[in-house]
Order: structure tokens, then sequence, then C-alpha cells
């Protein structure tokens, strides 16, 4: 009996030092060991263990993690546990590369943005296929890349990148909206009269973005990376392989990795967000990887809306009915302030919850049903910002009577057409993503007709210049 006592004894002092192990890791500011942004790319210091010493460690489940998921945080390079990622590691690395490539050590980021940098691989190696994306991003004149006559119109003519106010969120008292607002649908019954309303704040929001992934969709991640990721304040990719050049973290969840586990690995996901980084943004944004963030307009809408000093929770996103709740649509991802991060992990997930499920979304809004709704995010003219399919879906206009009220896209347009929104007023001029960007060229030409970001003398470029 005393043996045994003294085997539970030191069970549960083991436990409590690795605990306290894990809060001291955990208290380190984001900031501290970042090195200067002129140094070396962060790679360069990570030494590897042979891939499969890699693998059993990660596979093993002798030495589990302090803590149970959802909270057992994330594995390094070497599979690992512990590991707390720098969400700016991606910025400086990118930025790096810029310098070496101007040969300017001395060049800021906003140096970098203002030269419109995005990175191109033209298929050097096998890591991107043989891909020469100059050619296929630059060189395909416009309205036949994967925008689309429409598409095109959509990205070059309609979308404004970076502009504050135009046009405001929505307002009961904006004298361009209808009496009742822009409710559409079985939404008439769900007025939403609690939206955010005008403010400008001193500063512009702090950002932080977060994309799930797994290793083998790493090449729209390492796309991501190399053009809009670097352009939030902070950015993490969560996956099931560390590497920090892109700002992958291996962040384990209860169950297998695979689509329909969902659930599981958004519920780890957005505890490992808030028990690190809480503090060093006022915003967090998830999304998956086959999405393409305009950051820049988001930060000016989330600049120009109330929290009440960031007591107001806020779940803002894509707006759509599910079983009588207000949810946001998973694909173009949605957007969370701090309290109401805070309320989810503190609360909602300190409740077990072992469901297997792909529908991320749906539950997110029945978890925060208690808390908040999802708030209707349309612009001031009824168009809409978070756009759950890609630019050629919306060109199209249904004024010709071809919409098909079977097709999930052309529903959407079928929706808007009654107050005469078709084609590309179904969008707000201030679109701040857009989803189902499949593949490499798909999203980089997207951005690159976006932001202006082909090389002088390529077809492209020409033809933005006349725009």
């Amino acid at each position: 009996m005393v043996t045994c006592n003294k085997r539970v004894i030191a069970f549960v002092a083991i436990t409590i030092l690795c605990i306290k192990g894990l809060l001291i890791d955990h208290s380190h500011s984001v900031g501290s060991n970042v090195p200067p942004l002129d140094a070396s790319p962060p790679s360069s210091s990570i030494v590897l263990d042979p891939a499969d010493v890699i693998a059993r460690r990660r596979n093993m489940t002798l030495f589990p993690p302090p803590l149970d998921h959802p909270f057992a945080g994330a594995r390094d390079a070497n599979g690992r546990w512990g590991y707390v990622a720098d969400p700016t590691s991606l910025r400086e690395h990118v930025l790096g590369r810029y310098r070496r490539r101007i040969g300017d050590a001395h060049a800021t980021y906003e140096d970098m943005i203002g030269a419109r940098y995005m990175i191109f691989d033209d298929g050097v190696g096998d890591e991107n296929g043989g891909i020469n994306e100059t050619d296929q991003v630059c060189r395909t004149p416009p309205g036949h890349g994967i925008e689309g006559e429409g598409g095109w119109d959509v990205l070059a003519n309609r979308i404004v990148v970076g502009e504050r106010g135009v046009p405001l969120p929505k307002s009961p008292n904006d004298p361009r909206e209808p009496p009742n607002g822009w409710e559409w649908g079985e939404m008439a019954r769900y007025p939403a009269r609690d939206d955010p309303q005008y403010y400008n704040g001193p500063e512009p929001p702090r950002i932080f973005c977060g994309m799930y992934t797994y290793h083998k969709r790493h090449y729209l991640l390492k796309a991501a990376s190399e053009s809009w990721a670097f352009h939030c304040d902070g950015f993490l990719a969560f996956s099931d392989v560390t590497d920090p050049t892109m700002g992958a973290v291996d962040l384990p969840h209860h169950g297998t990795e695979f689509y329909g586990n969902m659930w599981q690995k958004v519920r780890s996901i957005w505890c490992y967000i808030y028990t690190n980084y809480y503090n060093d943004f006022d915003y967090f944004h998830l999304a998956g990887d086959d999405t393409l963030m305009i950051v820049e307009n988001l930060r000016n809408y989330l600049w120009s809306i109330d929290d009440d000093n960031g007591t107001k929770p806020l779940y803002l996103g894509g707006l759509y009915m599910t079983q009588n709740i207000r949810a946001c649509w998973g694909g173009p991802g949605y957007t969370l302030n701090r309290v109401t991060l805070k309320w989810l992990v503190t609360e909602a997930f300190s409740k077990p919850d072992i469901r297997v499920d792909s529908g991320e979304d749906r539950i997110m809004g029945f978890t925060l049903r208690p808390y908040v709704r999802c708030y209707d995010t349309r612009d001031a003219n009824g168009g809409k910002r978070y756009l759950g399919n890609s630019p050629s879906s919306y060109g199209r206009s249904c004024d010709d009577g071809h919409c098909d009220p079977n097709n999930h896209r052309d529903q959407t347009r079928l929706d808007y057409a009654w107050r005469n929104l078709t084609g590309v007023n179904l969008i707000s001029s201030q679109v701040v993503s857009f989803h189902l960007l499949r593949n490499q060229v798909m999203l980089k030409r997207v951005h690159a007709i976006l932001y202006k970001t082909c090389p002088n003398g390529t077809v492209l470029a020409d033809a933005l210049e006349l725009v």
C-alpha cells in the first residue's frame, strides 16, 4: 500500500512539473526571441533529425503532452511537444528574401508592400511540380486565366484594395439602406439590430490570420505564404508538419487527421491561439487553405466598427442560416475579437467534446449561440465581403434569365436578384476573402490582379496599367 501511494505521489509530482514547464514556455512574449529582420531565414537554424526518427516520435504514445486535447499544444519540426510558434516568422522570412533580392539590408516591411512584392516560383526543383508561375500568372491575357471574363471584371474593375470607408459597414441609420435593412429570405425573421456600428479608432487593429491545412496541401500554403499571408500582422498555418519558413505548425488534435474530423482540429486551433497569442492581436481570422485574403480590406473593415472598447463580442463572416441559427460560413473564413475568443475557449471548450464532424462552421454557430451570433457583414449597398466562391462565380448576371435555382452558386445570385443586385453588384468593393481557389496558380493569379504584382512588360501588368 505504501509503495502504491509513493508511485501515485511521484506521478502527480511529475505531472505538475510538466504542466508548470508548459505554462512557463507559453508565458514568453511572442517577439522575445525574434531575430533581426535582416537575419537568415528561420529554417537555417533548425537541425532536423532523420525523417524516420521524427515519424516515430510523432507517433509515440508513451510520452503524451502534459495536457489533453484540445489544450495539448504543438510539436516542433523534430516532433517534440511544447512548441510555441512565432506568428511573425513568415513576414520576417519574406522580408529577408525581399532584402536579398533588391540588395538592401535595411528595407522595411512598408517598402516591401509599397513595391507590391510577391514571390513567383518558376519551376526550379520538384516542389512546385515544374510550374512556371510567371508564365501562367503574368503572361496569360486578361479574362483567359482562371478568372474568366466575368472574374476579370470583378477583380480589375469592382474591388478596391486598401481604401478606407468605401463603402462603410451596415448601419440602421444609413440613408443608403432600405428602412428594414438588406435582410432577405429566411433572414428577415432575424433582424440584425445589434450589428457593429461606425467607429474610427486611433490605431488600425492587429490581425492574426490562421489557416487549417495538412502536409499534402502545403502547395496551397506555399502559394499563400508567397502572396497574401505576410500581409497579416501574424500568420500561422495549422498542419501536421512544422515549417517556420511557411508559418506551418504541427498541431495534433483528438482523433485522426482527415476532413471529416475538422471540428476537433478547429477546437485545438482556437485553444492554441488563445493560449499563446490572445494579448498580441485584436482580431483572429480562421479559414481553409483554399482561401485568399485581402488583408488590407479586412483591416479597414475591422477598423470601422465599434466593439465597445473590446467588450462587445464579435463573430464576423459570411452570414447563413442553419437550423434557425445564424452562423458564419467556414469557406471564406470567420473573424473573432478577443472577448469572443476568450469565451469560446474558457467557457465553451472547457466541456468535453469528442464529436467527429466536418461541419466546423455549423458547430461554431451552435457553440457561440449563447454568447454571440454571426453578424451580417454586408456593406451599406448590400454587397458581400466574405465570399464563398472564386471570382469567376460572381462575374455572371441573372439578368439573362439563365441562372439555375438548383445550382448553389446561381442560387446566391438569385437571392439578390429580387432587389436588383446581380453580377458584380452582388459583392462589395471591399471584399475581404475568396474561397475555392484550388491550386497555386489560381491563388496567385487572383492576388496578382488585385495587387498588380506582375513584372513590368508582362501582358497582365500592361493590362492592369490601363484599368
